[in-house]
C-alpha cells in the first residue's frame, strides 16, 4: 500500500528469487528499497493464503516466518514500527522483550516455534547462539514454514566481527546449520566495498561458487551535497561553534558523535546556546545505547511528528539502518573510523528523494596531516613516548585515506571505492558530472553557492536561534571582592531556599497552584543565578533583570530583595571581622618576630665588643703588633641556626673524676730511641765493648 506505483524491476526480480529459496547479496543505496525483500515475500504469501484459488500450482506456506539479524536494538524496533504500518506482525527479540515475557509467565520459544504470532523476528547475533534458538529451529512446524534468513547491514560482519562483536562471525555458521535448504539466506548492505571486503562477506555465510545471487548497484545519493569542513576546535573540548551555522537554518538534523561522552559535551553546548525556557527539552535529544529502548523509540517518532523536535545528538546506534523521513542534515563530529560508517551516517538524511539533504563531516586537522603521512609511505607504527601501551598505532583504512586527501571530487571518490557504475560518468567532477548539489570542493572551485531551506513550521510555532554562549564563565569575570567563597555561597543558598520555602508553604493551597509542582516555587536555576550574582545585586531593579520568568515575581520581589540585602550585609560583616582579626594575628606575628631579632642583635653585639677587646689586648702584649687592623666579620642580619642545636645534656648525680695532670713531652732522642728493639743486637754490643 505505499508504494503507489509498484516495486521497481530490480525489486521484483530479487523478491521473487527469495520466493524461490535462492540465496542472495543485495548491494543498494541506503533509502534504496532494500527492507521491500523482508517485507514483499511475507505479504505475498498472505495474499496467496487469503485467495489461494488465485494461485494454483504455486507453492506458498501458511504460516510463513522469516528472521532478520540486526545489529542493534534501535534498528530491530524501527523495523518491528514500520511493519506494523502493513499489518505484519513482527517482534524484536532483546534482553528486554525476553525478560518481559519472562516475568510475565510466558513461553516465547513456543510462541516463535508455533509462527502462530509473529511473521517477522529481528534478533542480535548474542542471542541467536542461546539454546532458546536451537529449540526454536528444531519445531516441525517452523522448519516446515520458516520462509528466510536476512543479514540486515552486512557489512558489520567485517567491521564489528573481528573484535568488537565476534559473534557476527557466526551468523553464516547458525543459518547454514540451523535453517533447511528450502529457506532463502539473503544479506543486505548499502555501504559494502567490493573486493575483499565483498568476499570476507559471502566466505562468512557460506556464499560460495555459484549457488548464490549478487545484485549491486549504486550507492550515490543524487539528493544529498557532500561537505568536507576541518574542525576548528577539537573533538574533546566543550564548545562547536561551527554546528550553529548548520543548525540555525531549522532543518532537522542530526549530530554524530563518536561516545557518549562526546554526545553529553554536544548537548550541554547547544543547551547552553538556546535561551532559557522548556523548548530545549523539546528541541535537542539525545540518542545512544544507555537509553531505554523506549525512549530511543519515542525520539524517532517525535523526530517525524513533533515540529519542535528538531536535533538529535547520536552515537553509533542511529547510524546504520533506521529511517526517519525528516532528517534533512547529518552532521559527524569527526570522521569515523571507516568510511562504510560515514557513508552509512550521510545515508540517514533525505530518506525521501524530492527532497534537499546535507551531509557534513567536521574532520580533524590531525587525521588529515595523518593521511597525507600514510600516503606518502612515511607512516610510523611505532608507539610515540605518550603512548602507556606497546601496541602501534593502527594505520588508517585505505579507503578514508583517499577521501581525507581528494582535492577534486569527494563523490567521484566515493563511486571509485565502491565502483558505482558507469565508471565512466560516476569518477567525473560534480560539475561534468552535472550533479545536482555538487560536492564542497566542486562548490568551491565554480563559486556555486546553495541554498537549503527548512520545510515551514506550523502557525504559532517559533524556534530561536542558536547563539553561541560566552567563552567565559560568568564567575570569572567578576571582580575577587564579589565572589563567594563555598562557605559563604552554602549559608547564603540556605537561606534562599527558606524563602522558598516560604513561598510554597504561603501559595500552594491557592486553587490555581494545586498540581503546580515544588520546585517551581523557587527555581533552582533563580537561586544559582542569585548566588552567582549576589554581592551585585545593589538595588531592586537590578534584581528584576534576572527574575523575569518568575512566576511569583510580583509578589514576592520586594521581600526577596530584603533577604538579598540581609545576606550582603551578613557577609560584609563576616568579611570585615575576619580582616580585622587577620590583621592583628599578623601584627602579633611580627611583634613577635621583632622581639626575637632584637634579642639576638643585642647578643651578636655584645660578643663582637668581647672579642674586639680580647684582640686588641693581644695585640698590645705582642712585640710585633699588626701593621694593619682586620677588619670585623660582616654582621648578620638574622642567625642562620640557633647557638643551641642539641638538646642540653642530663645533669649527673656525681660530678666526673678529676683528670690526671698532663705528662712533659719528650725529646726526640727519648722518643726514636723508644722505636729501637728492646734487646740487645751484635752490633750494639760490639759498641759497648
Amino acid at each position: 500500500p505505499q508504494w503507489t506505483n509498484g516495486l521497481y524491476p530490480t525489486q521484483l526480480d530479487l523478491v521473487a528469487r527469495i520466493l524461490d529459496g535462492e540465496d542472495l547479496l543485495c548491494c543498494m543505496a541506503t533509502g534504496g528499497g532494500k527492507s521491500a525483500l523482508f517485507l514483499v515475500p511475507i505479504l505475498i504469501l498472505h495474499e496467496m493464503t487469503r485467495n489461494s484459488h488465485l494461485y494454483p500450482n504455486l507453492p506458498t506456506r501458511a504460516l510463513p516466518p522469516g528472521i532478520v539479524v540486526t545489529p542493534t536494538k534501535g534498528l530491530a524496533a524501527n523495523i518491528v514500527l514500520e511493519l506494523k504500518k502493513l499489518d505484519i506482525m513482527a517482534l524484536a527479540y532483546c534482553h528486554e522483550t525476553v525478560t518481559e515475557a519472562r516475568m510475565a509467565g510466558r513461553n516465547l520459544v513456543l510462541e516463535i516455534g508455533e509462527c502462530k504470532t509473529w511473521n517477522v523476528v529481528c534478533v542480535d547475533p548474542e542471542h541467536l547462539r542461546d539454546k532458546a534458538w536451537r529449540e526454536i529451529t528444531a519445531y516441525d512446524v517452523y522448519r516446515a514454514n520458516i520462509l528466510y534468513g536476512c543479514v540486515d547491514e552486512v557489512h558489520l560482519i567485517n567491521e564489528w566481527g573481528s573484535e568488537f562483536r565476534p559473534p557476527f562471525k557466526h551468523i553464516g555458521r547458525f543459518f547454514r546449520g540451523r535453517l533447511p535448504p528450502s529457506a532463502s539466506i539473503f544479506s543486505l548492505s548499502g555501504t559494502l566495498q567490493p573486493g575483499s571486503a565483498t568476499k570476507s562477506v559471502l566466505s562468512s555465510l557460506g556464499m560460495l561458487g555459484d549457488n548464490f545471487y549478487m545484485f549491486r548497484s549504486s550507492n550515490e545519493r543524487p539528493n544529498t551535497q557532500f561537505i568536507m569542513e576541518p574542525l576548528q576546535h577539537g573533538v574533546g573540548g566543550k564548545i562547536f561553534p561551527q554546528l550553529l551555522n548548520y543548525l540555525n537554518s531549522r532543518r532537522k538534523a542530526v549530530v554524530h558523535c563518536r561516545t557518549i561522552d562526546d554526545v553529553l559535551r554536544v548537548y550541554l553546548y547547544l543547551w547552553k546556546s538556546l535561551p532559557p525556557g522548556t523548548h530545549r527539552l523539546r528541541r535537542i535529544k539525545m540518542y545512544h545505547s544507555l537509553r531505554d529502548a523506549e525512549e530511543n523509540e519515542e525520539i524517532l517518532r517525535l523526530l517525524d511528528e513533533d515540529p519542535e523536535c528538531q536535533v538529535v545528538i547520536a552515537t553509533i546506534a542511529f547510524a546504520n539502518g533506521l529511517n526517519v523521513r525528516s532528517l534533512l542534515d547529518s552532521i559527524s563530529v569527526g570522521f569515523p573510523d571507516t568510511v562504510d560508517q560515514l557513508w552509512q551516517e550521510k545515508g540517514r538524511v533525505g530518506r525521501d528523494t524530492e527532497t534537499a539533504a546535507r551531509g557534513v563531516v567536521l574532520f580533524l586537522p590531525s587525521a588529515l596531516a595523518a593521511a597525507e603521512k600514510q600516503i606518502a609511505g612515511e607512516s610510523d607504527t611505532r608507539p610515540t613516548k605518550k603512548s602507556k601501551t606497546k601496541r602501534a598505532t593502527k594505520p588508517l583504512e585505505q579507503a578514508k585515506v583517499e577521501i581525507l586527501i581528494e582535492k577534486i571530487c569527494y563523490i567521484a571518490a566515493f563511486n571509485r571505492i565502491y565502483k558505482n557504475s558507469p565508471l565512466e560518468t560516476s569518477t567525473l567532477d560534480c560539475i561534468a558530472a552535472e550533479r545536482r548539489f555538487p560536492c564542497s570542493l566542486c562548490a568551491a572551485r565554480d563559486n556555486v553557492h546553495l541554498e537549503f531551506p527548512a520545510p515551514p513550521l506550523p502557525p504559532g510555532i517559533e524556534l530561536p536561534l542558536f547563539v553561541a554562549p560566552p567563552a567565559a564563565d560568568p564567575l570569572s569575570l567578576l571582580d575577587k571582592k564579589f565572589r563567594l567563597t563555598k562557605k559563604e555561597r552554602e549559608q547564603a543558598e540556605a537561606a534562599l531556599l527558606e524563602f522558598g520555602g516560604t513561598v510554597h508553604r504561603a501559595e500552594r493551597k491557592l486553587p490555581a497552584n494545586r498540581n503546580r509542582p515544588k520546585s517551581s516555587y523557587f527555581p533552582t536555576s533563580l537561586v544559582r543565578t542569585i548566588l552567582d550574582k549576589l554581592l551585585t545585586l545593589d538595588s531592586l531593579s537590578r534584581l528584576e533583570t534576572i527574575h523575569t520568568s518568575w512566576v511569583f515575581a510580583t509578589g514576592y520581589r520586594v521581600r526577596l530583595y530584603a533577604v538579598i540585602q540581609s545576606l550582603q550585609a551578613t557577609i560584609f560583616s563576616q568579611r570585615e571581622t575576619a580582616r580585622l582579626e587577620r590583621n592583628a594575628k599578623q601584627r602579633a606575628t611580627r611583634q613577635k618576630k621583632k622581639a626575637v631579632y632584637d634579642s639576638e642583635s643585642e647578643d651578636e653585639v655584645d660578643m663582637q665588643e668581647s672579642v674586639e677587646e680580647s684582640s686588641s689586648e693581644e695585640e698590645a702584649d705582642h712585640p710585633h703588633p699588626r701593621s694593619s687592623p682586620i677588619p670585623p666579620p660582616p654582621k648578620r642580619t638574622r642567625r642562620v641556626l640557633k647557638e643551641v642545636t642539641n638538646d642540653e645534656r642530663p645533669t649527673r648525680a656525681h660530678p666526673p673524676a678529676k683528670k690526671a695532670p698532663r705528662q712533659p713531652l719528650q725529646r726526640a732522642s727519648e722518643v726514636s730511641e723508644s722505636y729501637r728493639p728492646a734487646y740487645k743486637t751484635s752490633r750494639r754490643r760490639g759498641a759497648q765493648n
